[in-house]
């Protein structure tokens, strides 16, 4: 007599648990992680089109961009400017909380920053 092979029924619902929560995962970083590369891409535009515009400009442009990208973590008063002699560096610092669970969060720490140097003149 043969063995039976195959999953019970208690193994299908541990593997349909297990299957249900990383897709859950999923389902929350792939946004987090799309808008941060988002970012990343904003600020690399920026710096190679506004070196050494009026910081003023550099937000409002910064604005418009971060609608298109629908950026809503990093408002254009969270970007770190710096413009001297060696060129314009953008750099921004943020946390996002994705909730997960019931009263369990991830919370995400991100860095970038873009520079362009200045042309030897």
């Amino acid at each position: 007599m043969r063995k039976q092979r195959g999953l019970s029924l208690v193994n299908l619902i541990l593997w349909a648990v297990v299957l249900g929560f990383c897709a859950l995962l999923g389902l929350k970083l792939v946004p987090v992680y799309t808008e941060y590369f988002g970012v990343k891409s904003v600020l690399a535009g920026l710096v190679k089109e506004k070196a050494g515009a009026p910081l003023s400009e550099i937000r409002e442009s910064y604005q418009h961009r971060a609608e298109i990208e629908n950026i809503s973590a990093v408002k254009s008063d969270d970007l770190d400017i710096e413009q001297d002699k060696t060129g314009t560096t953008i750099a921004v610092k943020y946390q996002k909380t994705v909730p997960l669970i019931a009263n369990v969060s991830l919370l995400f720490d991100f860095e970038t920053s873009a520079h362009k140097g200045e042309a030897a003149q």
